[in-house]
């Protein structure tokens, strides 16, 4: 199970602004969707090393997300490398291309979707979800000045990101029942999949409306009002 819970720690990233770090993930993301080639992976070795010496966390923990992306990653990389049309094909076959062109721009997105997954990663991780949501309203300032109650967008936002380790955790807890149920996860057909898939998605997503149905009565229940400064 992929762990979104923050990490306890005396490091240097923990004890950093919450809004310097936000600031800096969105300049880093948006810089490492600029460049490609070696560049992109310089710069992302870079950042990547800094991140787990500032943040004391361990290369496992750091990229245990990646794990269950790797079919996409790999996806990415194949479809590129087979259908990308502006470039000479080193072999084709009927529709397929493969090309030389084709294999770099797909590695060119798979480094930058492993590099932005991972700076977010030790962001979540080195950042609490109060922290979180104080960045935002600090971020979204600016629109206060339009009448948009920022403070509900960033309670919105930080709980969304309290959630991801609730529904992971659903997602588990549920697979787990329909294991013991006699469900079969090894048969990796369409067909199967999706008699597979079906039982446990419908039950996670139920959970997950009935929680925050829940959460939206106990924050009523305790006069939240963003009006209120």
């Amino acid at each position: 199970m992929i762990d979104f819970n923050y990490y306890y720690d005396d490091s240097i990233m923990h004890r950093a602004n919450p809004l310097l770090k936000f600031l800096s993930l969105i300049i880093f993301s948006i810089l490492i969707c600029r460049v490609k080639g070696i560049v992109l992976f310089i710069i992302s070795s870079v950042l990547i090393m800094i991140s787990i010496l500032l943040s004391k966390i361990s290369l496992k923990r750091l990229f245990s997300p990646l794990l269950r992306l790797i079919p996409l990653l790999a996806a990415i990389l194949i479809v590129n490398t087979c259908f990308y049309n502006n470039s000479e094909c080193i072999y084709r076959f009927h529709l397929l291309c493969l090309s030389k062109e084709g294999f770099l721009q797909g590695l060119n997105i798979v480094l930058r979707t492993i590099t932005i997954i991972g700076l977010s990663f030790v962001f979540i991780q080195t950042t609490t979800s109060i922290e979180i949501m104080d960045a935002i309203e600090h971020l979204l300032l600016p629109l206060r000045f339009l009448k948009i109650r920022t403070r509900d967008i960033s309670l919105i936002m930080s709980i969304s990101i309290q959630f991801i380790p609730i529904i992971f955790s659903d997602f588990e807890r549920i697979k787990k029942a329909q294991v013991i149920r006699g469900a079969d996860f090894s048969d990796k057909s369409i067909r199967g999949t999706i008699k597979t898939v079906i039982p446990v998605v419908i039950p996670a997503f139920i959970s997950v409306f009935r929680r925050a149905d829940e959460l939206s009565m106990a924050i009523e229940a305790r006069g939240y009002n963003s009006e209120d400064e």
